[in-house]
């Protein structure tokens, strides 16, 4: 038998194998609602002031007066986002001559699982097809114009596969995308984002995809707060929510915008919307780190004097009190200074809450003196607790600590440094190493 004989043959049985059901699945029913023309937009953390250091504006929880949904009293993202651009049609491309596989003879890797699957689908007549691809784009398109946005996910998912590695499949991933989004299937929407920024990086959509996943994002982290489960509570009703985690999956959209476009117009509004997301969930570890990023990837963000002003509230959180770690209190004090004196004219009204924030970690850093001070002077060591007395007062004279240090000095005034031996009798027998020579 010759070699193509023998290659017939395997694709002969694998058709029979697979019963000849070769074909597209039905597209499911198209949904009703299409996405409003009159979107708003603007700065997310903008908005109304309220009582309290985190106030509303800085966190994104502003009123609002668009349209809510039924079901979860929170605006669908695709209802804050203008209708899909157009997408041109690429030029047809012309294949480019090479050596011909004809007589290439019979290869072990054709038994290969993808390689047998890739063979059958072209016996079956499903292979790689520039001008089947171009017209399932084109019909996607038609359907998609006509709101039909189930139907035309189908065409755009068939014309990315037909012509992949090309203009094509990058338009129809796009397109795919786009279909699920206005129809409010967003975790396949989120799905087919990331597959497209997978393969096409550098995407000339990158910049849409980044305010797609946005708007998913902040209608995911809402939803989870109007409505929130467990992160292993499965949703099985809902096509708008994913399966598991709401939260997570709004941080992973904000995430993916900051990954594939680190220097685009919205990473630093997907740092500072996640690091809000924790603030408002009680995690200030991971709030203050994203804060951290925010302040100092991204000088020039505008988010940069709330990052400051939030990302000190983070790191007091944090601060477990005058026995542990005292970094986050420095770093706190720190950032305050900082915003202070870069953010002078920004803070308004806010300026003298911050000052009074300082002091208060003022107070704190000399509690930790204190601290350590009581704890030389209960165990005798007055040497080590007139140091730490006579830091405190240096470093911190206004604080009320202060105060009592300077009257703590004037009681151990005549002790001594040292506490006293009382196993001086066990260290004659045992000298130390170089007392008696």
């Amino acid at each position: 038998m010759s070699t193509e004989g023998l290659r017939l043959l395997i694709l002969f049985a694998g058709i029979l194998g697979a019963g000849g059901c070769a074909g597209v699945p039905p597209a499911p029913h198209a949904a009703a609602r299409p996405p409003e023309a009159d979107s708003t937009s603007g700065d997310p953390y903008d908005g109304d002031d309220s009582d309290g250091w985190l106030f509303n504006r800085l966190t994104g929880q502003t009123a609002s007066d668009e349209r809510p949904d039924a079901a979860s009293g929170v605006v669908p993202a695709s209802v804050t986002e203008p209708v899909a651009p157009s997408v041109p049609t690429p030029p047809v491309t012309v294949p480019v001559a090479g050596p011909s596989d004809e007589n290439s003879g019979f290869q072990w890797s054709d038994l290969a699982p993808e390689n047998v699957y890739k063979d059958l689908k072209e016996a079956a007549g499903y292979g790689p097809s520039e001008e089947i691809s171009r017209a399932l784009l084109e019909e996607g398109k038609r359907l998609q114009q006509q709101k039909q946005y189930a139907a035309a996910a189908g065409r755009f998912q068939s014309a990315a596969k037909r012509w992949p590695d090309s203009i094509l499949e990058e338009d129809a991933l796009f397109l795919l995308g786009e279909s699920y989004f206005f129809d409010d299937r967003y975790p396949k929407a989120q799905d087919a984002y990331e597959n497209l920024l997978k393969k096409y990086s550098n995407s000339r959509y990158l910049d849409t995809v980044g305010k797609r996943l946005f708007a998913i994002g902040q209608y995911w982290e809402k939803l989870h707060k109007a409505d929130p489960h467990w992160p292993m509570t499965p949703n099985v009703t809902n096509k708008e929510r994913p399966t598991f985690d709401t939260f997570g999956n709004a941080l992973k959209a904000y995430e993916t915008i900051r990954l594939n476009d680190p220097t685009g117009p919205l990473a630093d509004d997907s740092i500072m919307a996640t690091a809000n997301a924790y603030f408002n969930k009680g995690r200030f570890e991971d709030a203050a780190f994203h804060y951290d990023i925010l302040r100092k990837e991204y000088p020039k963000s505008e988010h940069q004097a709330k990052a400051h002003l939030l990302g000190m509230q983070a790191k007091l959180q944090v601060y477990q009190g005058a026995r542990y770690d005292r970094t986050p209190l420095n770093e706190a004090d720190e950032i305050a200074d900082q915003a202070l004196s870069q953010f002078s004219s920004e803070l308004g009204t806010e300026r003298q809450r911050l000052a009074a924030t300082r002091d208060r970690i003022a107070e704190q850093q000399a509690e930790r003196d204190w601290t350590m001070a009581q704890y030389y002077e209960n165990r005798k060591a007055f040497g080590a607790a007139r140091y730490y007395y006579q830091g405190l007062i240096k470093d911190y004279p206004l604080t009320q600590y202060a105060r009592q240090a300077q009257a703590r000095l004037e009681q151990i005034r005549d002790k001594p440094d040292n506490p006293p031996n009382r196993f001086q009798w066990l260290t004659d027998i045992f000298p130390a190493e170089g007392e008696g020579e």
